[in-house]
């Protein structure tokens, strides 16, 4: 397992171990692959600038307005709709409609993969259809509005326990098939391990790259970003799980997120851990630079916090026309001794250093605060509410940089909030299946914002929220679809069964021993039977064991 370190002692430069390590290709290609941050051979020669920073005379306390470049840039949506169209046109949006097509074919092909590898036929299976993985997607999305225990209680017959939507739709039996078979991609088509085209998330590439793609086409970023990490809750073994001791899910899959102040997701990366190719010494800085590129010359203003903020790395942003703000810890290099212990006696007060757009500042909160920042003037501090024991509120004064960073900081941490309201399907053993709620997780939230922030828009209710949202969109996708208005055939399109023996499920002595009737291990009880069903091939007592048995498959009887 790779552990990741907290904030306190992460990402804590050695000499020498700043931009030179790694090529300057990572920021300034216009391309967008993960392949992109791969590090390559040559060394970069570091600038001027960046060298300059660990000099004496770099930095002063002569204050000045900084010059930046004004943001012109077209915000917000930018698509075809219209503000009264339905829901799930907006979320076919950021999910293609032809996803779940694929879906299909992907989870058919699977099934037909491992029924030929185990040499067995699964008696249960029949294909599965489009239609029918998008109310599966949609059944995943109510189940984490209508949060249960175990997916069996959704079936339950307690009335006031199970649910008859899900009933109606589906039998617990297809949709536990339907979860076994799942794939969105085809495994023969992966290289090799060891290859230079090998790729970890083969099985969910295409919903990645379908949707990160999607989330930037269908909305411009605003001025102000924000890059943290997101969090999947995953106790599971796994190289890309990390442990984050420090933070409230612990234990999980790390996602590096550009998000909106909104919480819209603009994009995202999956961290495998060792395994991924920004891994090594300047973590923090790559993933900045990567999810930085499609912001180049643009203006705009990008926060984070500690874990990624260094000097190099906010004088390489403003190289290429993007302005940084983040919290900074005090050892790292570059950063002014003279402003890592200051005297500074009364809650409110500041200290800055400046050299040229890059303004350095400790302020004194609850305890000292240190931000770097190329985004703000020095000067023009703000006042600043703050409760103190008693019940009782002061103002206290802050640089504009810390009011910069405080007001837009958050966009991950919203994003965040949104999805622990919503979560979308049910724990698994495969890490995958986490990624691919995930992004149906996120991919809701945007939806939800893009129709939000969509000119002429108007809820349907007053307090019409992104629950509301999500379980029309788990509606529209569900429809009238139900498989239990079809009595389909076992082993339908298997190799060795014949078409004249499909529906011809007959009560007989089957030809191996004695055995447990499975309808009766099911109610609690043993009893052993020489009888079964030779096509489902399995121990069935005579009667009323076997009829029972075929009813709940909905599997037809002779």
């Amino acid at each position: 397992m790779e552990n990741s370190s907290s904030d306190d002692d992460s990402d804590t430069l050695s000499e020498g171990s700043d931009l030179q390590l790694f090529s300057e290709h990572e920021f300034s290609s216009d391309t967008d692959s993960d392949d992109d941050t791969q590090q390559t051979e040559s060394s970069m020669e570091p600038d001027s600038q960046q060298t300059e920073a660990t000099d004496d005379d770099f930095w002063s306390y002569d204050l000045h307005p900084v010059d930046i470049a004004p943001f012109t840039e077209q915000v917000g949506p930018d698509h075809t709709l219209q503000p009264d169209d339905d829901l799930l046109k907006y979320f076919y949006l950021m999910i293609n409609e032809d996803f779940f097509e694929t879906a299909a074919q992907e989870t058919n092909r699977y099934a037909e993969q491992e029924m030929t590898r185990k040499g067995s036929r699964d008696s249960i299976w029949y294909p599965t259809t489009s239609p029918e993985m998008k109310a599966f997607f949609g059944l995943n999305i109510i189940m984490g509005i209508n949060q249960l225990p175990r997916i069996d209680m959704y079936w339950s017959e307690n009335p006031f326990v199970g649910n008859e939507g899900f009933k109606k739709c589906m039998t617990r039996t297809r949709f536990e098939k339907l979860l076994q078979y799942l794939h969105i991609n085809d495994n023969q088509a992966q290289a090799p391990a060891g290859s230079p085209n090998y790729d970890r998330l083969h099985k969910i590439r295409p919903l990645i790259d379908m949707t990160r793609g999607n989330f930037q086409k269908f909305y411009k970023p605003g001025k102000c970003q924000s890059i943290d990490e997101g969090m999947i809750r995953y106790k599971g073994h796994h190289y890309a799980q990390q442990y984050t001791p420090g933070k409230p899910i612990k234990r999980g899959l790390k996602i590096w997120m550009r998000c909106e102040p909104s919480g819209y997701t603009n994009d995202y990366r999956v961290y495998l851990g060792k395994h991924d190719s920004m891994c090594g010494p300047s973590l923090g800085e790559r993933v900045v630079k990567h999810l930085c590129k499609p912001l180049k010359w643009k203006g705009h203003h990008v926060f984070f916090d500690r874990y990624f903020t260094s000097i190099p790395l906010l004088q390489t942003l403003e190289s290429y026309g993007v302005y940084g703000c983040g919290t900074i810890m005090a050892n790292r290099k570059g950063f002014p001794s003279q402003l890592k212990n200051p005297h500074l006696p009364d809650r409110g007060d500041a200290e800055q250093m400046q050299h040229n757009n890059l303004v350095a500042t400790v302020w004194n909160d609850a305890k000292p605060v240190h931000i770097a920042s190329t985004t703000s003037d020095p000067l023009g501090d703000g006042p600043a509410q703050r409760r103190v024991r008693g019940g009782g509120v002061i103002i206290i004064q802050r640089p504009p940089a810390v009011e910069h960073y405080q007001q837009h900081y958050y966009g991950v941490d919203r994003t965040q909030q949104y999805r622990s309201k919503c979560p979308v399907g049910r724990p698994s053993k495969k890490f995958w299946k986490y990624l691919v709620n995930y992004i149906f997780e996120i991919s809701l939230i945007n939806t939800f914002l893009l129709w939000i922030e969509t000119p002429g828009t108007r809820k349907p209710t007053k307090h019409f929220s992104m629950v509301d949202c999500n379980l029309s969109i788990a509606e529209k996708l569900i429809g009238d679809f139900s498989s239990r208005k079809r009595a389909p055939s076992c082993g339908r399109g298997v190799a060795g069964i014949s078409v004249a023996h499909i529906n011809r499920h007959i009560s007989t002595k089957l030809t191996r021993p004695r055995g447990r009737c499975k309808q009766c291990k099911k109610n609690g009880r043993r009893s052993d039977t020489f009888f079964g069903c030779s096509i489902c091939n399995v121990h069935l007592c005579r009667g009323a064991c076997f009829q029972a048995y075929h009813t709940y498959h909905h599997l037809l009887m002779e």
